[in-house]
């Protein structure tokens, strides 16, 4: 009973194997994940000064401050209660919301500058909302946060590599409560395949 059981318990457990063991391996390798999680950033090497931002914020209830410099000039994004604003760090105005055109800027100069920039390609179409502006490329969506500067961006390849780390967890069915009960079933498998084999051998020894 035991070797029967053994068997068909390792037969179900074939096909979860197959897919860890793949993008186990892809994991490891991992092509094409640079460009995937190109990390793109507004900032550029440059130095700034407070003095004007700090006039202008007054007494403003200020919990963070970063200066940097960009392609539109040097600005501050200051942290505060009602959420992030940015400021000129040459004039002290502010900036927040970033027109269109000062936020494309941005996301054109920090795509130019990425070891990955060949892989974006042509800029297809630029559309905004009230706090983001989306660059939209051949390879890849970029969009610029209109009160922060922060940029993010996602590709087909990022969407590629998503699923494949929601299929090695066995994260098949995109119901959150059942892919849980799906990994779950996945170890309970494992565990009813091993004990088996472990009474096999015993009984052998």
């Amino acid at each position: 009973m035991w070797r029967r059981v053994h068997r068909w318990l390792a037969i179900v457990l074939v096909i979860p194997l197959i897919v860890w063991s793949i993008t186990g391996l892809l994991f490891h390798l991992k092509p094409g994940w640079s460009r995937a999680y190109d990390l793109l950033d507004a900032e550029r090497p440059g130095a700034v000064h407070l003095d004007k931002v700090a006039t202008a914020l007054g007494d403003a209830a200020v919990t963070h401050v970063e200066l940097f410099d960009t392609a539109i000039g040097p600005l501050a994004r200051v942290a505060t209660a009602k959420g992030d604003e940015l400021y000129d760090a040459a004039s002290g105005t502010k900036r927040s919301p970033l027109p269109i055109d000062a936020a494309r800027a941005l996301a054109v100069d920090a795509v130019a500058r990425s070891p990955h920039a060949a892989e974006y390609g042509a800029l297809a179409r630029v559309s905004s909302t009230d706090t983001t502006v989306t660059l939209e490329y051949a390879g890849a969506t970029v969009g610029v946060g209109r009160n922060d500067a922060r940029i993010t961006q996602r590709g087909h390849d990022t969407d590629r590599i998503d699923w494949l780390y929601r299929i090695h967890y066995l994260q098949w069915t995109g119901n959150p409560t059942l892919d849980k009960l799906l990994g779950l079933a996945g170890l309970v498998l494992i565990w009813l395949v091993l004990i088996p084999g472990v009474v096999l051998f015993v009984r052998r020894r």
